[in-house]
């Protein structure tokens, strides 16, 4: 089939869908298949782990920085053994070169790793202040309930009050 008849099927379904009895105005959005891996949990709500990113982190910080800093450090004195075998040579010269690149790019991946770090730690952090911060931006949309608490001993009646908004979130 060439590309235009398959262009000319794709038109006629499309208006198909369009013209078909019952058809409503409305948006079709793309979204991600069942599959998973969306962030999102069945309701629309997004989900988060705050036990993964902390231990993501801790990964990080236990195994990939030692593990950067002691490949960089053996690469590090391997390069410079190998300039000293080499000294007075062009050699020498080019790999000079090359471990100044390297350790430019060891002291970059190593900034790169303490920042991801620090975000997956902060994320659950910023992630409760922004659900407080929502939460309590409702305060003067919904009206709170309010609470009577009994009417005092000396008669009259005590004003109600209203019940405090908290979240249940560290």
């Amino acid at each position: 089939m060439s590309f235009d008849e398959e262009w000319a099927q794709l038109k006629a379904a499309a208006q198909g869908e369009h013209s078909g009895a019952g058809w409503s105005s409305g948006m079709r959005l793309n979204q991600l298949d069942g599959g998973g891996g969306g962030g999102v949990t069945p309701s629309g709500g997004l989900c988060t782990s705050p036990a993964q990113k902390k231990t993501a982190a801790g990964v990080i910080e236990d195994e990939l920085e030692p593990g950067l800093a002691k490949a960089g450090d053996d690469a590090d004195t391997k390069s410079n053994t190998a300039i000293s075998e080499f000294h007075g040579w062009d050699t020498a010269l080019g790999l000079k070169h090359v471990l100044t690149e390297w350790q430019t790019q060891v002291k970059a991946l190593a900034k790169r790793m303490g920042g991801e770090k620090e975000a997956l730690r902060s994320t659950n952090v910023l992630f409760t202040g922004t659900d407080l911060h929502t939460g309590s931006s409702f305060c003067g949309v919904l009206p709170l309930p309010t609470y009577s608490y009994g009417t005092p001993t000396g008669g009259g009646s005590q004003p109600t009050l209203p019940l405090p908004l908290t979240s249940s979130h560290p």
